[in-house]
């Protein structure tokens, strides 16, 4: 997933190099990340601003597809998936209607879905603000999601740390990433303040506790080892390989067991994600919210407590009681 504008050659090459680390990591993510972002789309769709059930879906950033199943499950009509990584799309498979598609210029008419789900795709743009306009352009609605900021998990540095020794370093195009794309598009009040511009008019910021379903080693280890920034060293992480075992060992802890104090129950440590959900106009089906006085300040809060922005005050953040909630549906479903 990426955009090809904002920024000249820079933004150019980091969709370029991000492009081609996602289609050499195809290969490897259903039996590694997918597990946990088919995990995290699905709570990304229970929290959407308008049920899928009967409705077109565009799938942006879609990878393989995880979200838009997880649409298709909840009835939508219609699930289009666009992506550049052309090798992640094919394992999409036909029902989602797979499109490689630039989310800065989307080949779609104005209005053509009810809802757009981004679910961890946001970080991968260069230009935040033209891929929710297009967003906005083509869709009626979004949900998107990121990781929450400072979220992350030991695992993540101690597998990256576990390669170092057969010659894995990080690629330019990840710190890049890591350093300059993935913050804008953590950060609340910018990711706000860009949706409203964009024309969404409600907009509403979420964090929830999602549990990975990783539990042991061996998945903490899969679920790093085929992540699209280790692909330089995709040799050394194969099944048997040397760097396989050492990253193994070191998402346990190096000891029998170990794997449960990197977790936070059975069912695997629990992710905290943040989504934004937006609807151009009207309310939002299936939550409450705090409403805004015209002259921007608070109403009542609704039975839901979430922050985000009074619609057309982007600069006016409307604070929660909780810093942050599980979604109401990562909590009533395990599979969430």
């Amino acid at each position: 997933m990426g955009d090809a504008g904002g920024q000249g050659g820079a933004a150019a090459r980091l969709t370029t190099d991000l492009r081609a680390a996602y289609d050499a990591a195809a290969g490897q993510w259903s039996g590694g990340p997918e597990q946990l972002y088919a995990r995290l789309a699905g709570a990304l769709v229970a929290a959407s601003p308008v049920p899928p059930a009967g409705r077109s879906v565009l799938d942006l950033g879609a990878g393989t597809g995880v979200a838009g199943r997880a649409a298709l499950a909840a009835g939508a009509r219609r699930v289009v998936a666009a992506d550049l990584a052309t090798g992640m799309l094919r394992r999409a498979g036909p029902a989602l209607h797979p499109v490689a598609a630039d989310a800065a210029a989307l080949p779609f008419r104005d209005g053509s879905f009810d809802l757009v789900l981004a679910a961890l795709s946001l970080s991968h743009l260069a230009d935040l603000a033209a891929g929710l306009g297009e967003a906005r352009r083509v869709g009626r609605a979004i949900a998107a999601s990121t990781f929450a900021p400072g979220w992350s998990h030991p695992a993540r540095a101690a597998v990256d740390e576990a390669l170092r020794p057969f010659g894995y370093r990080p690629p330019a195009w990840y710190v890049r990433l890591k350093r300059e794309t993935e913050p804008r598009a953590e950060d609340p009040d910018l990711l706000a303040g860009l949706a409203a511009a964009a024309g969404f008019r409600r907009v509403r910021l979420r964090t929830a506790a999602v549990p990975t379903g990783l539990a042991t080693p061996a998945q903490l280890a899969s679920w790093r080892l085929g992540m699209a920034n280790i692909a330089p060293v995709r040799e050394l992480a194969g099944p048997g390989a040397p760097g396989r075992a050492a990253a193994r060992g070191r998402a346990g802890g190096g000891r029998p067991g170990a794997a449960g104090r990197l977790g936070d129950g059975a069912d695997g440590p629990l992710a905290r994600v943040r989504a934004i959900v937006a609807v151009a106009g009207g309310r939002a089906e299936g939550w409450a919210t705090r409403r805004c006085r015209p002259d921007g300040r608070r109403r009542a809060p609704g039975r839901l407590e979430t922050s985000g922005t009074c619609p057309g005050r982007a600069d006016k953040p409307m604070a929660s009681r909780q810093a942050s909630r599980r979604w109401s549906a990562a909590r009533r479903s395990p599979s969430a």
